[in-house]
């Protein structure tokens, strides 16, 4: 029992000591890979990224309203900070089908023409409106969704300040209007 009474306390020691491998991560480690700003975007049939509400450097102005009487804020700029980590999440609300009225958010490098990108997406039916020759010049893309469907793409920010072109390659919506900036400062 004298032996017992001695032995305890090591035994409990050595349990908590564990093996040592793992190290915790920091507290600012964790805020790291916790940090990921959501927006949430709607895709309507007028062709318009909108959003419900304004956020949290969001720059909205006009409103739109949907044939089905909803009224949303028209998403015209997007504000971010260089190394931000942004999840797009876009959802089309629509009663067309998708092969009438889809919609992508595709974000361009700096200084990407925006029209002729569009020219050249409006042949790529087959790979959802990216051109495969013209891959290099996009930073991030969601899939392509129909009414009803959810897509998103989490992208880090450039980390060079600038004026970012965002659009829907669906043939017809960059004319139409389905088209912004993600403006890093």
């Amino acid at each position: 029992m004298h032996l017992l009474t001695y032995m305890l306390p090591l035994l409990a020691f050595l349990a908590g000591c564990g093996g040592g491998e793992q190290q915790p991560q920091s507290q600012e480690t964790q805020a790291q890979t916790q940090e990921i700003r959501t927006i949430d975007i709607i895709g309507v049939d007028q062709m318009k990224y909108v959003v419900k509400e304004e956020g949290k450097l969001l720059g909205t102005a006009e409103t739109i309203k949907t044939s089905g009487g909803d009224s949303y804020l028209l998403l015209q700029t997007i504000e971010a900070t260089p190394g931000e980590k942004l999840r797009i999440r876009l959802t089309t609300v629509s009663d067309l089908p998708a092969t009438a009225m889809g919609h992508n958010w595709v974000l361009l490098k700096l200084g990407i023409d925006p029209a002729s990108f569009t020219k050249e997406a409006m042949k790529a039916k087959s790979n959802e409106y990216i051109p495969e020759g013209r891959t290099d010049d996009v930073i991030a893309h969601t899939g392509l969704a129909g009414g009803g469907e959810t897509v998103e793409v989490t992208v880090t920010v450039p980390e060079k300040t600038g004026d970012y072109n965002y659009l829907c390659t669906f043939p017809g919506h960059f004319a139409a209007g389905m088209k912004g900036k993600l403006v890093v400062q």
